[in-house]
């Protein structure tokens, strides 16, 4: 890592990202007793909206033009609406360190992803550790045991529509800012909450502690996007990547603090398999891109 410069204060503003991504986290499971998955997300994607539109208007980046109807912008729509909404009803469903450990399952769905569609090369050693990882999923999951949970199925949704929109990311045209891409992909969410929140009988009541909490998630979701942004571009990709993973720390010390939730001895042992495959299957790529 030491190789590039710029890797250590990247890695550090990573570690601040999924810090943030956290805390958004958190703030989503203390408002889901009493709002609806529909109403989060429209306040949540709205705030994001308004972030990244004011971003393409400090650049200067025309707002309509024919690469918002691009074949790749609208899969990554899809995989955003249909990640998000899988991640909020799992948090509003099961405890928040299972739900962030398994959650951790993401990168390796897009490295086997990239190989199925995107025809990437991925050898013997990465299939196996995508193997390894979803062998950690079953035992987090434990599917037909007593202590199988049902809401943790979404979170194989937010894995899904994550890679979805990692992968159609990857063949975005060169000429598609990060802004664009992020507004335009906001756009469909906002559309599919609002009617989420019609169909599910309307706006429900916020109180004033409620709102602390939607304030607290569009303040943690802007310091997650500003820091992730600034990570990836400044840092070296396959040795900041890993560090995603910290994410799941700090769910688990939000889940033990304010939840008071604690995963079982299994949970530990899937996410160390999910975690190790993945940061194994970066190393991987990272001597792979070397050696090329």
């Amino acid at each position: 890592m030491a190789d590039h410069p710029t890797n250590g204060r990247a890695i550090a503003l990573l570690v601040a990202s999924m810090a943030a991504f956290a805390a958004v986290d958190g703030f989503v499971k203390l408002a889901s007793p009493t709002q609806s998955a529909a109403q989060i997300l429209l306040v949540s994607s709205s705030f994001t909206f308004l972030v990244y539109g004011v971003m393409m208007w400090r650049e200067k980046t025309a707002f309509f033009t024919r690469q918002a109807l691009s074949i790749p912008l609208l899969w990554r729509s899809f995989g955003e609406v249909t990640g998000s909404y899988g991640i909020v009803l799992a948090l509003g469903l099961a405890p928040l360190p299972t739900v962030m450990a398994l959650a951790q399952a993401q990168p390796l769905a897009v490295v086997a992803g990239a190989a199925l569609f995107l025809g990437e090369t991925v050898g013997w050693r990465r299939w196996m550790s995508v193997g390894f990882g979803l062998v950690g999923v079953l035992i987090i999951l434990r599917p037909g045991l007593s202590a199988f949970e049902p809401g943790l199925l979404w979170v194989l949704v937010y894995v899904f529509g994550l890679a979805i929109r990692d992968i159609a990311s990857r063949r975005l045209p060169g000429d598609v800012s990060t802004a664009f891409a992020v507004a335009w992909s906001m756009i469909p969410l906002i559309v599919v909450s609002a009617i989420g929140v019609v169909w599910q009988g309307g706006w429900l009541p916020v109180s004033g502690q409620v709102w602390l909490y939607y304030t607290g998630m569009s303040i943690a979701v802007s310091v997650a996007l500003w820091t992730l942004t600034t990570a990836m571009r400044i840092g070296e990709v396959s040795a900041v990547a890993p560090f995603r993973y910290s994410r799941i720390v700090f769910a688990l010390i939000l889940g033990f603090v304010v939840f008071n939730e604690v995963p079982d001895a299994l949970t530990w042992v899937g996410a160390a398999l999910i975690v190790g495959s993945g940061i194994y299957s970066f190393w991987r790529e990272r001597r792979r891109t070397r050696k090329g």
